[in-house]
């Protein structure tokens, strides 16, 4: 490796789980996040924060241990070399975009839309970009801020038919990306593959 270079992901890493791992955390977080929005703007009180937050629990702690579980810890460099500062910047900027498009999805109210969003996001090589390498939080903040800044632009007062179905595609498909996880894990230490 050239001095000053940012460090990559192993190539065994760079596979599907740890992608899927990622979209299933990003999706489960979406979902609560967007029913939550909807509750602040209806003013309700205090039980359907729970009720939302208790029906998210689930998916969101089970995506959470598949992202642990398949994601190792980021790798980064000590030094960066320079230019990295811009390239992360605008490798930032990009992901904050690819959220905006899932927040648009979102905010049009089809469901359609979502789930093309979400089988995009699942296409995604989260893994080879290299904010994501340097700063997976960050990274996550940024499809994230992207996504709900969106939603919010193109429909600012979303109402709960608008909310719960995309939140409900969006849990549904971090519960089947956690499954089939979990699975794939199964099948490996019984020597399935």
């Amino acid at each position: 490796m050239k001095p000053g270079a940012i460090p990559a992901y192993p190539a065994s890493i760079r596979r599907s789980p740890v992608n899927l791992a990622f979209s299933a955390l990003l999706f489960s977080f979406l979902g609560w996040v967007i029913l939550e929005r909807w509750s602040f703007g209806a003013r309700a009180g205090i039980v359907p924060h729970l009720v939302i937050t208790l029906a998210c629990a689930p998916v969101l702690a089970c995506s959470l241990r598949r992202f642990r579980a398949a994601c190792p810890r980021h790798l980064r460099a000590s030094t960066r070399p320079r230019g990295a500062l811009l390239g992360g910047g605008l490798a930032l900027a990009m992901l904050f975009a690819a959220g905006a498009l899932f927040g648009f999805a979102v905010g049009s109210g089809l469901v359609s839309m979502v789930a093309l969003s979400v089988l995009l996001c699942c296409l995604m090589p989260w893994t080879r970009l290299r904010a994501h390498q340097q700063h997976l939080f960050l990274s996550f903040l940024a499809v994230a801020a992207g996504a709900l800044l969106a939603a919010n632009l193109v429909n600012p007062k979303m109402n709960l038919l608008v909310a719960l179905p995309a939140a409900w595609c969006l849990w549904a498909a971090a519960a089947l990306l956690c499954i089939g996880l979990c699975g794939g894990e199964l099948m490996k230490k019984k020597g399935g593959f």
